[in-house]
């Protein structure tokens, strides 16, 4: 009997802490406007930030960013950027597929992928670089990108 007890205690626990991991929003994503030519991701937290990261003035970087996610507003004071780059491609109809957001104790995990051109399909015979943008809340910890491989194909 009080092993059942012990076992409903930690289940109700478990799943209190569980609720407790809140995890940021994601408000809006877009197609990326600059890739690199490596796989990896950029985190802007501050106008400052995406000006340089966009070569842009200040107001413009701005306007240009919410423009391109389609929102009236970014507050760096409880949002953030995260840009996800999928890297040099050998043709066209390669595209940065965002998966999910995953908290790992105080570390967020931005879980993405890239996703190629179908194999019958007619692409651009020329180097692309696939982005993906995310409007996020902000995350005060540390935040690392994870490729995932697609392993259906």
């Amino acid at each position: 009997m009080s092993l059942i007890l012990t076992i409903l205690i930690f289940s109700a626990y478990s799943c209190v802490a569980l609720a407790d991991e809140s995890f940021p929003k994601v408000i809006a994503q877009a197609v990326g406007l600059k890739g690199g030519s490596k796989p990896q991701g950029v985190i802007l937290k501050t106008e400052a930030e995406l000006s340089k990261f966009l070569n842009v003035p200040g107001a413009d970087s701005l306007i240009k960013i919410k423009q391109l996610l389609k929102v009236n507003e970014i507050n760096f004071e409880n949002q953030m950027i995260l840009v996800i780059q999928g890297g040099e491609c050998k043709s066209g109809g390669f595209k940065v597929s965002f998966e999910k957001l995953e908290i790992k104790g105080a570390t967020l995990q931005v879980l993405w992928k890239l996703q190629g051109p179908p194999a019958d399909a007619f692409v651009t015979q020329a180097l692309t670089y696939p982005s993906l943008i995310l409007l996020v809340e902000k995350h005060k910890g540390e935040i690392i990108f994870k490729q995932t491989i697609d392993t259906k194909k």
